[in-house]
């Protein structure tokens, strides 16, 4: 597990670097304009029907039940990878020709408080996005296909090569003065993706071979089928969960649309360095374990995920609106939009640390085929999120965005924990961490104080929440230990 997750870490590393270029230079650009919101929305638009359909059977489907016939039966194995494949590229022909089709009408949906022309721009970026779905899919398949066999190569690489591909966009767009040139950076980084993932899986022998048995990829596909099932309901209660929050963000300003995506790149890079590798990674591993030894696996993690995260969440929650001025703040990207991000990171960091744990409980859940109580906890997060959503941004602002997010966080957790019988461990390890937090929190806010809103100042507040959180953590044995334990074996 500890070389998945390490493979996973580093990729993730690299795409986050590379990620906060391309925000920096949007912000900088475009900070909350057109372009930027058109981007936003778009991309937004392009994802919902895709991820609607195929995000869990995908993760959560395939790769189990892949990785189980592929042991005790390659043909069967070769026959699921095949007719799964037909089935997406079928789904993906028929999402572009949507999109292309009914690409204003959908941004009206999305995002009905767009005034006329920024939503005519979101629909010329929605028709180009459009294009990379069939990549988007297949590549996402082929990279599954290749963590069944214990290899990630692929998503390790996958946000750096997209990020990748919007920064030449974004090169190409502010080069000739056409904002569209940014929307062609997500169909090229598919397209390359696919094509590589194509070349490299078949060059390593992990293809399976273009023969295959019909009547074998239906009799496979059924036990896919009832895999999935219980998840159904998932994806829609999220995509509606995404769809509010566009519509709810555009309805507070068009700048609010652009300004929740500067705040979550931010919010969520903790979640994809740590969080994403170990969920995959423990996809792949945790099936062959007992029930006993997951168990006292995740007893392990839990706490130690806590003292990492936790103090993250505290020094975001106290500076936010330093945090996005030291990032973005040059350029287009004015006070304005500082002001609007920095509300919105408020509400994402004070939950940050359950979005980072609800992550791996959940996928902990699916590796054991407890995709029923997966379903239950994100089901109830998500529809916490969707609540607040709806609720509360009339009355607090862009703020309760942030919030919303942080809110079914903590409901997700919170279930997934009890489903894993890890639920006393996660309330202990958030009670010993709740008092150092408090105090990470005054010493980032009063040493950051001396220089608000710059790289000095953030470092200061950094770096007197480590040396808070380190004696913390020193001077509570479980802590101390669970941290110890993690980097000595997992």
């Amino acid at each position: 597990m500890r070389s998945a997750v390490q493979r996973l870490f580093w990729g993730g590393l690299a795409g986050k670097l590379l990620g906060l270029v391309r925000e920096v230079l949007l912000a900088a650009a475009y900070g909350t304009g057109a372009p930027a919101v058109a981007a936003r929305v778009a991309q937004t638009a392009t994802l919902v029907p895709v991820d609607l359909f195929t995000a869990d059977a995908l993760s959560a489907g395939f790769l189990p039940v892949h990785a189980e016939l592929r042991r005790r039966d390659p043909a069967r194995a070769a026959a699921l990878f095949h007719g799964l494949r037909a089935l997406l590229l079928a789904l993906a022909l028929v999402v572009t020709v949507a999109l292309l089709l009914l690409a204003g009408t959908v941004v009206d949906l999305l995002a009905p408080g767009l005034d006329e022309a920024t939503a005519g721009t979101t629909a010329t970026f929605l028709r180009v996005m459009a294009l990379g779905v069939p990549s988007y899919l297949q590549f996402a398949l082929l990279s599954y296909l290749e963590a069944s066999h214990g290899s990630f190569r692929l998503s390790s690489a996958r946000a750096t090569v997209q990020n990748a591909g919007v920064v030449a966009g974004l090169a190409v767009a502010w080069w000739l003065s056409a904002p569209v040139a940014l929307a062609w950076g997500f169909p090229a980084a598919y397209v390359a993706l696919h094509v590589w993932a194509h070349r490299s899986l078949r060059r390593r022998g992990l293809l399976p071979p273009a023969r295959w048995d019909r009547r074998d990829a239906r009799a496979v596909l059924a036990p896919l089928w009832r895999r999935v099932r219980p998840l159904l309901l998932l994806p829609l209660v999220l995509q509606a969960s995404v769809v509010a929050e566009r519509v709810v963000a555009s309805l507070l300003g068009d700048g609010v649309v652009a300004a929740v995506d500067y705040a979550r790149f931010v919010a969520t890079t903790g979640v994809s360095l740590l969080a994403v590798p170990l969920g995959l990674a423990g996809l792949a591993v945790l099936p062959g374990l007992s029930a006993s030894a997951t168990l006292e696996r995740l007893e392990r993690l839990v706490p130690a995920v806590l003292v990492v995260v936790v103090p993250l969440s505290a020094v975001l929650a106290v500076d936010a609106g330093g945090v996005v001025r030291a990032l973005y703040g040059r350029g287009a990207f004015d006070a304005a939009a500082v002001a609007t991000s920095g509300q919105v990171l408020t509400g994402f960091a004070v939950g940050f640390w359950a979005q980072a744990l609800s992550y791996v409980l959940v996928k902990a859940l699916n590796a054991r085929d407890r995709n029923r109580a997966a379903v239950t906890a994100l089901a109830a997060g998500l529809a916490v999120t969707l609540a607040v959503d709806l609720t509360l941004p009339a009355v607090l602002g862009p703020v309760a965005l942030g919030l919303a997010v942080s809110a079914g966080a903590v409901v997700t957790t919170a279930l997934a924990a009890r489903a894993l019988g890890v639920g006393a461990v996660l309330a202990r390890g958030a009670a010993l961490c709740a008092p150092g937090a408090l105090l990470v929190a005054l010493a980032a806010a009063a040493a950051g104080a001396a220089v608000p809103g710059t790289w000095a100042g953030l470092s200061l507040g950094s770096a007197a929440a480590l040396v808070v959180w380190g004696l913390h953590v020193a001077c509570v044995p479980a802590l101390r230990r669970a941290l110890a334990q993690v980097l000595r074996r997992s």
